[in-house]
């Protein structure tokens, strides 16, 4: 949220700011974990969770989970947008 203050100083005409980031992680040694990682907030339904992943070889794409899925749906359900999906 902005005070009254600092919309004026910037000439705003809406009371907030969105602030937009990004950033690489790079690094000399080869990366350890393999993992997808969920790239979006969950989409959770009755029995089911719809993830977007972005798999390790660099892809992206959505997986659904059901209860049909047993464990996996059980894990699929408590991630978070961020969170690596072990696969086993």
């Amino acid at each position: 949220a902005r005070s009254r203050l600092h919309r004026l100083a910037k000439d705003a005409d809406v009371p907030w700011e969105d602030e937009k980031f990004i950033y690489v992680a790079a690094s000399r040694q080869p990366a350890v974990s393999r993992a997808a990682r969920v790239i979006a907030p969950p989409k959770s339904g009755s029995g089911k969770v719809s993830l977007k992943l972005c798999e390790a070889d660099g892809s992206a794409g959505e997986k659904l989970f059901t209860k049909r899925d047993g464990d996996a749906f059980k894990v699929a359900r408590r991630l978070d947008w961020g969170d690596a999906l072990a696969r086993g």
